[in-house]
């Protein structure tokens, strides 16, 4: 896990009066498994660095090309409710191809920059940027 990484995201893209109780929540492992509970929609989220795809904006090589063009490198932190991932750096192409519509929630990020995208149970998906 890197802590660091964590705190940076969810600074960065939740309404600032919710970004305590999430990072409370990282710090315990058991507290952890619980942050999906409360992050699937984007209630929590800054509305303003949400950008929601919908339809065939969603396929895979859409969602690369976009997140490309915001200057997302080839690879990802990802926070997962699935433990394979979770605190894990991605590839980012192999992730989206193969694991992204096969995890229930995942929040991705690059930090060189500073962009991300959350996918929800729902196949939902927002690209997370504060550069529109």
């Amino acid at each position: 896990m890197n802590l660091q990484l964590e705190r940076e995201l969810f600074q960065r893209f939740l309404r600032k009066e919710k970004v305590d109780r999430f990072l409370w929540m990282l710090e315990s492992p058991k507290r952890r498994n619980k942050i999906f509970d409360d992050l699937r929609d984007i209630r929590y989220f800054d509305e303003e660095s949400c950008k929601e795809l919908t339809n065939q904006e969603k396929s895979p090589a859409t969602i690369i090309d976009r997140l490309k063009n915001l200057g997302v490198k080839n690879v990802v932190y990802i926070i997962s409710d699935d433990d394979d991932y979770d605190g894990t750096e991605q590839s980012l192409e192999p992730f989206i191809k193969a694991q992204l519509w096969h995890t229930e929630e995942v929040l991705g990020y690059c930090s060189k920059s500073k962009v991300g995208f959350f996918k929800n149970h729902e196949g939902w998906f927002y690209i997370l940027s504060n550069n529109r």
